[in-house]
């Protein structure tokens, strides 16, 4: 579910992006799952002061993101909203039994691997809310991380049917509090190095002309939905191998270990405790 003044403003996004990320998102799911995504159920509350134009403009980006990934648009419910609008998507996908992903199944000694950068997208927010004026090449990556994200459905397949994968999560919190979510789940703990994370050059130059610690919106960030996931340590060299003939990037971040916790490693070598500080809905 997507809730303008929540998750969007109008003023930012556009129709099209809006209606492409609200689909986008929602099938990051079933990649997370390592399926493939078949059907969308769109409901959609519509305040008084949207335009038939703009609903139009929403349905085509929502349908070209449905094209890009051969999902079937199959209604849903539309009714009017007394407040603002309201976007909630349904999403049905499929995967083999036996390459399922769950969240619960990490074991102690797996690496930790992600599909993509983090924290562009909070970094795009943060541009956008300071209305800080930075130069195109460093604001329009970041800015379009956050307006049109990427679902990582290749990836999650790929993980999926390689055997190597025991558990994956798309990053939409944020990293911290989606790798928690592995952690309690799976009974595990886990140690992350900070040198390892994955970001785009812009979001450093954006940290050092906003003034910004870069590793908090890399590790606290959220909507990303790039995958997380956990993979068995003996096969890793080989599916990163595997991955770069497939065109796709894994970047080995860290490893699961059996002590509950989850750490972050610095350069320096010291270690801190890696505490979700990521979305929380109802902050």
């Amino acid at each position: 579910m997507l809730v303008e003044k929540v998750h969007f403003l109008l003023e930012w996004i556009s129709a099209e992006e809006l209606g492409a990320k609200s689909l986008a998102v929602n099938l990051s799911d079933i990649a997370a799952c390592g399926g493939k995504p078949l059907d969308a159920f769109i409901s959609i509350a519509v305040p008084d002061y949207i335009e038939i134009e703009w609903l139009d403009g929403f349905y085509r980006g929502m349908a070209e993101m449905a094209r890009g990934f051969e999902v079937n648009l199959l209604g849903g419910d539309t009714t009017r909203s007394a407040g603002h609008l309201v976007i909630n998507v349904a999403v049905t996908g499929i995967v083999p039994r036996t390459e399922l992903l769950l969240r619960s199944t990490a074991k102690p000694g797996d690496a930790l691997v992600l599909t993509g950068p983090l924290g562009a997208s909070a970094a795009g927010v943060d541009l956008l809310l300071s209305k800080t004026t930075l130069d195109e090449e460093v604001a329009a990556p970041l800015i379009q991380a956050h307006f049109s994200p990427r679902p990582h459905v290749p990836e999650g397949r790929f993980l999926a049917s390689s055997g190597a994968a025991t558990a994956a999560i798309d990053v939409s919190d944020g990293l911290s509090s989606d790798l928690n979510h592995i952690c309690e789940q799976s009974k595990v703990g886990a140690r992350v190095f900070a040198d390892k994370l994955p970001a785009l050059p812009a979001l450093f130059t954006a940290a050092q002309l906003m003034n910004k610690d870069p590793l908090d919106w890399i590790l606290h960030g959220g909507e990303d939905y790039v995958l997380l996931a956990a993979v068995k340590r003996e096969a890793a060299n080989v599916l990163l191998q595997e991955a770069d003939e497939e065109g796709l990037v894994l970047t080995v971040i860290g490893e699961v270990t059996g002590t509950g916790n989850a750490e972050l490693v610095h350069p320096d070598g010291t270690v801190s405790a890696l505490t979700p500080h990521g979305w929380d809905h109802f902050k």
